[in-house]
């Protein structure tokens, strides 16, 4: 029995697009709502993977003093169509901090309007189903930031391209769901623009569904082969950028000379090992994946693509599991299957929103009641009421519905709403706002530094950075914001020596793994300001970044922010 409340347009899945005025409905809305969304993550410039993307926009590795550093050159390859668009750009656009904050909120939209496509297959239909939806969608915590194992990328704070890739998989689903191929095709191919990961991902929900049409004869296994085969077609150019910069790398397939497996060990094992992510993580994947299976249960027959979907997905994200157990291949351990939780978190929000959406159109109905406690608890950050929701919606499957219910129900029911949008909202966007001014705050440190070193440093001048607080270091906020700052070499021009986020480039550029582990390695048996300086010293290094607090003295200090200090090093002169 399916627990929604009939739409008319709930079982179509084929025939004309909606309306252009439905269409013109719709992206108003994810405007609207993307940016509250956007109000409530909060948006940072210049941290985390913005180091890999910031010198691309600079066009650094063609300046004359990256010609000989192996982590700047190995950019070159960064196989993602948007980042060779973005190529040595800031010459012309010159603003990259409000470039990438318009990116960032074009890429908000184009998942919230690849949402309210995917909901159409579940009965949001109306004006007023597709704003409820949009505002429950905007509050569901575990959409914030990452996926609980395997750090996939969600509604997040900052501007990277794989969140695009969150859209335009919606879209595809959607297109191959209403039987339409070559359209589903092409956004395969502009997935694969955007990110060939997730086009990997996602590729198997694509055809799981095409099964499921043809097995119910509603379609034909020529009109599904035609038809895709038409939409790679058209999009092959598109896909060509991405592709060639894969090819063109000259250590594509090429064999390793190190132990891969124990490289992501040293590294970041988070987006492809298991073992390497704690068990409340797991705990926290499992009980999103309960609640999107329940969810899905209760749209009965009409959410049948969708469905499929959504168990594709979570089998695509158990081969992640066992992938690093049954191969130490490069090819398969780079595919991130675990990160790949992203879409059955993506699926699994859009069916208990839709859920909810359809059990808050009678504030007289039985499901009026807990489908606004369904809405409360989503609001609420914690694994234990994540497994609560789908308790709730159990329990409504074993209740025969009601026509009518108490108006205690009823002032319970807005109760909770008003709780949810007037205290859990409010409150996860002021936390989210503290935690942005740390990250802001420390990008501000970072930028004077690189500014001053602009200025007052020779071209090819070399700096030591902090190292990454250990994990579960008892360290001040400020001093992991600072850890997570980007912006140093994209404002500065100079070379940073090494530092821990630098050691993806492994994954594309092999070659660069010995300079990486040698480098890290030994920084980290450095137990002294005075070892550091004298390291540097045998190097060529010219400058120490430390935190202001870890030094015994402050002597060669020429330049300091509120946390950050740079200390020049005196260089060693050979002995004739």
């Amino acid at each position: 029995m399916s627990l929604v409340h009939p739409s008319p347009a709930l079982g179509e899945r084929k025939g004309a697009l909606a309306p252009s005025s439905a269409a013109t409905e719709t992206l108003v809305i994810a405007i609207v709502v993307a940016a509250l969304s956007m109000l409530r993550t909060g948006y940072i410039f210049g941290i985390e993977n913005n180091l890999f993307h910031l010198p691309i926009v600079a066009g650094l590795p063609a300046e004359p003093q990256y010609q000989g550093d192996a982590f700047m050159q190995s950019l070159r390859f960064f196989a993602s169509g948007i980042w060779v668009l973005l190529d040595n750009t800031q010459r012309y656009v010159g603003n990259t901090d409000l470039l990438f904050l318009v990116l960032d909120y074009l890429s908000r939209l184009l998942t919230f309007v690849g949402f309210l496509a995917c909901a159409s297959l579940l009965g949001v239909i109306s004006r007023r189903d597709k704003i409820v939806f949009s505002l429950i969608f905007c509050s569901v915590g575990f959409l914030d930031g990452y996926t609980h194992a395997g750090t996939g990328g969600l509604f997040v704070n900052y501007f990277t391209h794989s969140e695009i890739a969150n859209g335009t998989a919606l879209f595809a689903i959607y297109f191959v769901a209403r039987g339409r191929f070559t359209a589903a095709a092409f956004t395969l191919g502009v997935t694969f623009f955007v990110n060939a990961f997730v086009a990997v991902w996602i590729a198997p929900l694509l055809v799981v569904i095409a099964i499921s049409l043809l097995l119910r004869g509603e379609t034909s296994f020529a009109a599904i082969c035609s038809r895709t085969l038409l939409g790679l077609a058209i999009s092959a150019p598109i896909v060509y950028p991405a592709l060639h910069a894969i090819l063109a790398n000259p250590e594509f397939g090429k064999p390793l000379a190190f132990d891969y497996p124990a490289y992501l060990h040293e590294y970041f094992a988070g987006h492809s090992v298991i073992d390497a992510i704690a068990l409340k993580n797991i705990v926290g994947a499992l009980a999103v994946a309960v609640l999107g299976a329940v969810a899905f249960r209760g749209f009965g027959a009409d959410a049948r693509e969708l469905r499929w979907a959504y168990f594709a997905a979570l089998a695509v994200y158990l081969v992640g599991f066992a992938a690093p157990y049954l191969s130490a291949s490069p090819f398969v351990l780079n595919l991130q299957l675990l990160r790949a939780g992203t879409i059955f978190y993506l699926l699994a929000g859009l069916a208990v929103a839709a859920l909810a959406t359809n059990w808050l159109r009678d504030d007289r109905a039985a499901l009026f009641l807990p489908g606004a406690f369904v809405v409360l608890a989503l609001g609420i950050q914690g694994t234990v009421l994540l497994f609560a929701v789908p308790i709730i919606l159990l329990l409504q499957y074993r209740r025969p519905a009601q026509t009518a219910v108490p108006d205690s129900h009823r002032s319970i029911g807005y109760a909770a709403l008003a709780g949810s949008a007037l205290l859990l909202w409010p409150l996860s966007t002021w936390e989210n706002f503290r935690i942005n001014r740390l990250y802001t705050e420390a990008v501000a440190e970072w930028t004077d530094v690189g500014n001053w070193a602009r200025g007052a440093t020779p071209l090819d001048a070399t700096f030591i950075v902090p190292p990454k607080p250990a994990e579960g270091a008892a360290v001040e906020p400020i001093v992991i914001a600072l850890s997570r700052g980007a912006v140093f070499e994209f404002v500065s021009h100079r070379r940073v020596w090494v530092d821990y986020k630098r050691g993806a480039a492994a994954m594309w550029t092999p070659s660069y793994y010995p300079v990486w582990h040698i480098r890290m390695t030994d920084l980290a048996a450095l137990d002294s300001h005075a070892a550091r300086v004298a390291y540097a010293a045998r190097n060529g290094i010219g400058y120490i970044v430390s935190l202001c607090e870890t030094l015994p003295a402050q002597g060669d200090v020429v330049f300091r922010t509120p946390h950050l200090c740079v200390s020049a090093v005196k260089q060693q002169t050979a002995a004739f």
